[in-house]
């Protein structure tokens, strides 16, 4: 055989390989990084990068965090997630893959404080995994945070169900109202009201963004995050109850007095 009569067929194979490799579809992303504060990284399996404002995030990207970062991404459905300071967080599955195909909203946080509300997906689309067991979202918005010992939220609207590695259950469905769940228990631990004095501050410093938002966008603020810790001044109960004195006069003006547990610089 003439060398060259080879040599046509292997070079229409290869420009055939080289078509192929420029026609895979790029992947589409799943969220964009609205509010990225300084130290702040995303992880692939390529490489680390440092996250700014605008980054798109992607499924099987771990969002990583260090003492004074914070993330704040919207999903293309609507659902918005704050990473808060030093948390990891995976992207393991979204609801509209790059195929198109229907996936889940798969996230597993793997450590740290969270935020989370849900977009325009059915409810039952939701998972997020900690590494003591399942928040089962029912449309609602809330926060966490978790560790290797324990998960705690607090939920603002909606439902959650707290499950457990051994699926011991509980459901939260008020606001402001508290549960927990570890190896060995799921339960409801009341509501930010039941909890006085150091207990009271410790809960605060767990959930530091119903305490304020201030460091939050606009669009990551919870209306129903204010009836949890930040009561700010208060009417007394006397002056809310004065009526007007025969018709003549106007009912006077509520006296304010200032709290026992405020938040002034709260927003």
């Amino acid at each position: 055989m003439h060398p060259l009569m080879w040599r046509a067929p292997l070079a229409c194979a290869i420009a055939a390989l080289g078509f192929i490799s420029f026609s895979f579809p790029t992947l589409a992303a799943s969220g964009k990084a609205l509010g990225v504060d300084p130290a702040a990284s995303v992880e692939t399996k390529a490489d680390t990068k440092t996250l700014t404002v605008g980054a798109d995030i992607f499924i099987g990207d771990r969002v990583v965090t260090g003492a004074k970062g914070q993330v704040q991404i919207k999903f293309s459905d609507q659902t918005e997630l704050v990473v808060g300071p030093n948390s990891a967080l995976l992207i393991e599955d979204y609801l509209l893959r790059q195929d198109d195909s229907a996936g889940k909203f798969a996230i597993n946080a793997l450590s740290g404080t969270f935020r989370f509300t849900t977009g325009r997906a059915p409810k039952d689309r939701y998972i997020i995994e900690t590494p003591t067991g399942t928040i089962g979202v029912r449309g609602t918005s809330f926060d966490f945070n978790s560790s290797t010992q324990e998960t705690k939220v607090l939920l603002y609207h909606g439902q959650v169900v707290l499950c457990n590695l051994s699926n011991t259950c509980v459901t939260l469905d008020d606001t402001c109202e508290l549960g927990a769940y570890d190896l060995g228990k799921s339960e409801i631990l009341g509501h930010t009201d039941d909890f006085k004095g150091a207990a009271r501050d410790d809960l605060k410093a767990n959930f530091k963004y119903a305490q304020s938002q201030a460091p939050l966008l606009g669009a990551f603020r919870v209306e129903e995050a204010k009836e949890c810790f930040q009561k700010g001044f208060v009417a007394s109960t006397q002056a809310e109850s004065l009526v007007k004195d025969d018709g003549d006069e106007p009912a006077a003006e509520p006296v304010e007095e200032p709290c026992d547990d405020c938040c002034f610089d709260c927003k």
